[in-house]
């Protein structure tokens, strides 16, 4: 049925990492998901810690949990929800399309909302930020698509 495919036994150096390879091998497992069990024997993880970080990824929406009968013990299939796929494939923002961005030393940071209409402090109010965008056209950093 399922399995991690190819993975050799890995090592981590911080729970960071080890969410993220966890994650990986999910995502690897694609539609038909892998066992929870098979991801705590690949990673060498108690079946407490297995379910917690399966629980954290479900918490965090990147993947789903079915509980199921496998070899005669219940356990859950992992599989990657396609909302996390989509925003694992996502390019990572590059730095230069916020350099300069006015937000950032803005003395009424702490005051701006877009939530609040009857704030005068707002992003849809505020000149120094359309300076900035407008700015941004000229110099060709934003990209007019239609």
């Amino acid at each position: 049925m399922s399995q991690i495919i190819n993975l050799p036994k890995t090592t981590y150096k911080n729970k960071h990492e080890l969410f993220e390879q966890v994650f990986q091998a999910i995502l690897e497992s694609g539609e038909d998901g892998v066992f929870q069990t098979e991801i705590c024997k690949e990673f060498s993880l108690d079946s407490r810690d297995g379910s917690r970080l399966a629980g954290n990824l479900e918490k965090q929406s990147l993947i789903s949990r079915e509980k199921i009968l496998h070899k005669g013990r219940w356990t859950y299939k992992l599989i990657v929800k396609k909302s996390a796929i989509a925003e694992y494939n996502k390019k990572p923002i590059q730095i230069e399309c916020v350099e300069g961005a006015p937000c950032f030393s803005c003395a009424y940071q702490h005051s701006c909302s877009s939530e609040d209409e009857g704030s005068p402090y707002s992003p849809a109010k505020c000149v120094w930020l359309e300076e900035w965008i407008v700015a941004g056209f000229e110099k060709g950093y934003v990209k007019n698509e239609k």
